[in-house]
């Protein structure tokens, strides 16, 4: 129905899609994905509607952000676009963060792990702080992983501290995408601490919890901890 209609409502009905979805496990960045929000960036680039145009490359920035493929990095380049304009127009200051995030995981890829850390607990403090609970368990990922994998004295007793943080976010019943998050990162933890029965014990119940929810970026995280 979107593409029907002007570009702005096709760009906001791709952001809702992909945005949201890719970040928190539930759709993977495949074909399709690229597909839409290629197609939604060159028809807000033809109507000159800015607004259209900075949703359209957000979505579109996050699609290829979440791949494992030389685009990639044209993901990160159209997130620091679209995150300069926020900053510069303050029409949405939500994207910095979420931005942000993605840019300490990168960080964090590239082995830069202080600074990833320095970065993702600024993000996640900024995030408790303002009560932006959904990006809350995305981001404590970052952080978390990130932690484990430089894995210097401290870091393990962070680590915890930030999953303690996240389970005690007051959410509403049947809220789940705290949950799997969750089952991740204890998981992540217990292997680091040498607890291998623990560390199967979680791995299992969140593949389980992933496979039961449909979640495809979970299934795959869940794939790669077998």
């Amino acid at each position: 129905m979107a593409r029907a209609a002007d570009p702005l409502s096709l760009a906001g009905v791709i952001y809702y899609t992909y945005f949201f979805a890719i970040t928190s496990g539930a759709l993977l960045p495949d074909a399709t994905a690229l597909r839409d929000t290629a197609d939604a960036v060159e028809r807000a680039e033809r109507s000159g509607d800015e607004m259209a145009l900075h949703v359209a490359r957000f979505a579109r920035g996050i699609t290829l952000a979440h791949r494992d493929d030389p685009q990639r990095e044209a993901g990160f380049a159209l997130l620091a676009q679209v995150r300069d304009a926020a900053v510069q127009q303050r029409f949405s200051l939500q994207i910095v963060p979420v931005v942000d995030i993605h840019l300490a995981e990168q960080k964090a890829r590239s082995g830069d792990l202080d600074g990833a850390i320095g970065l993702a607990r600024a993000v996640v403090d900024d995030l408790f702080d303002s009560g932006g609970a959904f990006w809350s368990a995305p981001a404590t990922n970052v952080l978390v992983e990130a932690l484990l994998r430089r894995g210097s004295d401290g870091d393990l007793a962070e680590a915890q501290a930030a999953i303690d943080r996240l389970a005690a976010l007051p959410t509403d019943p049947g809220f789940v995408l705290h949950e799997i998050w969750l089952l991740r990162l204890r998981g992540l933890l217990a292997r680091s601490r040498g607890d291998e029965a623990g560390y199967r014990d979680y791995r299992d119940r969140y593949r389980k919890s992933a496979t039961e929810l449909g979640f495809e970026g979970h299934i795959a995280l869940a794939e790669a901890m077998t």
